[in-house]
């Protein structure tokens, strides 16, 4: 079985404390630390399907090019 990737790990924490802050039962100073490492994981993620959704242009750009 293949090892998860990394924005795979993330996302999956990133469901965590997510489930963390609906259920809203932590201290305020735990939801806020929770909320803070959320959007930390959030912008790493988003930058990962940046620059994923940038290669598959390059290679589509590519592609369209070769065909040509």
């Amino acid at each position: 079985m293949a090892a998860k990737s990394t924005f795979e790990k993330k996302l999956e924490r990133l469901t965590e404390l997510s489930v963390i802050l609906e259920r809203g039962d932590a201290p305020l100073e735990e939801l806020l630390k929770v909320f803070e490492e959320g959007i930390k994981l959030y912008r790493e993620c988003h930058a990962i399907l940046e620059k994923t959704e940038s290669k598959i242009q390059t290679i589509l750009t590519s592609e369209e090019e070769t065909h040509d």
